[in-house]
């Protein structure tokens, strides 16, 4: 039964609804003149929503254009001449284009880049990576309520990369959001999935079972060691920058930015200022956005190691670099994973120091960014102030007991 019907200025074809679906309605004149009877409902075949609507309103009225010209000499009954438009997007004059994923989302990223919201690595990386593989294909196709739903079953049904699906769908949310106020959207469809999207969660305990993130003391200098007496140029070039590492809990891409105008060895300080993005070889400034300084003892381990650093790059300059590759090129991340994971070559795989000392059983393999956890996790384990370690290592207190802080793994309940 005909439930629902919205009245329109054409006088021949109607846009109704019928349990849901759209429908044309043809008026009396129209029905009897083509159809040969009284009235005549022809179905779309899909449901009333925003998008559909556009599209068959946009269909509605090229049906009025035919049978208002020379007594609907134009006019296809079969509709087939109308209904070719159904897998496209029709624009009435004066209504909403409806622009692609991909240029709702190229414009949402250039706005971040500007408003420096994110870097340009993180553009590169996050957007343009990780995101831009979950939306690879979509990205063609016009921004409608079904694409919309078909996105969203789609990553929800998937059973790996949630975390990242939970930040993307954030993002396409902001990204409509934003469209709708410049004018280029009228609804963000990811509001709701935004909202009761919930990653799976583990445990904290099983999330240390599963991710042991810091090495002992023991382990780290095992690493070290290796470094330095590895039989391979390349590893050994690096020693100092592992062991640095380690000693500073700096992110790696802060080491690979430093330069001696940075040190001062005689006052005991280093200056994180800076941070090389190996995504877009760009020189940034660090996550936070903080400069911190990082202060040493005289005597101190890591300062011998700045010592020896100093002493073997004879008249160094300001903006020489700390480290450096056997070519004496800057340090990457792809540099770093070559030593300590494993390299790829003319078909053959080379493995780094770690893996090596993992597979000999001798360790547990963790990635390069364990030097930050072991660093954070053996000075708040051995009673180092919270407060000065998230100060000098560029994060929190909050964060140091979420993310850094390593239990002691001994412990047991109580069999009460």
């Amino acid at each position: 039964m005909y439930s629902k019907q919205e009245s329109s200025k054409q006088t021949d074809v109607r846009l109704g609804v019928d349990k849901g679906s759209l429908r044309l309605q043809f008026s009396s004149r129209v029905s009897q003149q083509f159809y040969g009877k009284r009235q005549k409902y022809i179905g779309l075949g899909r449901s009333d929503t925003d998008d559909n609507r556009n599209w068959a309103e946009g269909i509605t009225r090229r049906i009025q254009e035919d049978i208002d010209y020379q007594n609907g000499i134009n006019f296809d009954p079969t509709l087939n001449k109308y209904l070719e438009l159904k897998s496209n997007v029709v624009n009435l004059p004066g209504s909403l284009p409806i622009p692609t994923l991909k240029e709702l989302w190229q414009e949402y990223v250039d706005w971040k880049i500007d408003t420096k919201q994110i870097s340009n690595g993180t553009r590169i990386g996050r957007y343009e990576g990780s995101f831009g593989s979950l939306l690879k294909n979509y990205l063609n196709k016009p921004l409608t309520e079904d694409l919309a739903q078909t996105i969203i079953d789609d990553l929800c049904a998937r059973r790996t990369n949630s975390d990242s699906i939970g930040k993307l769908f954030g993002a396409l949310s902001s990204m409509s959001q934003r469209a709708i106020n410049n004018g280029t959207l009228k609804k963000d469809y990811f509001a709701e999935i935004k909202k009761f999207y919930k990653p799976q969660k583990k445990s904290k305990q099983l999330q240390e079972e599963e991710d042991c993130r810091a090495y002992t003391i023991k382990e780290r200098d095992l690493i070290i060691n290796s470094f330095y007496s590895s039989q391979k140029p390349s590893f050994r070039k690096l020693a100092e920058l592992i062991e640095f590492l380690f000693l500073t809990g700096c992110r790696p891409g802060e080491a690979f930015a430093l330069e001696w105008r940075h040190i001062n060895l005689d006052k005991g300080w280093i200056r994180f200022e800076d941070a090389y993005s190996s995504v877009s070889k760009e020189i940034k400034e660090t996550k936070t956005n903080v400069i911190r300084i990082f202060k040493f003892k005289k005597n101190s381990r890591l300062a011998m190691l700045i010592d020896r650093l100093k002493t073997a790059t004879n008249n160094c300059s300001d903006t020489d670099l700390l480290f450096t590759k056997l070519n004496g090129k800057r340090v990457s991340l792809d540099t770093l994973a070559g030593v300590w994971d494993k390299k790829y070559s003319e078909g053959r795989v080379y493995n780094g120091i770690v893996t090596t000392l993992a597979n000999e059983g001798k360790l547990q393999y963790l990635k390069p960014y364990s030097t930050r956890h072991t660093f954070i996790s053996i000075q708040a384990n051995n009673g180092t102030d919270l407060a000065l370690i998230a100060d000098v290592c560029g994060t929190s207190v909050d964060k140091i007991m979420k993310h850094y802080l390593q239990p002691d793994k001994q412990r047991e309940l109580a069999d009460i």
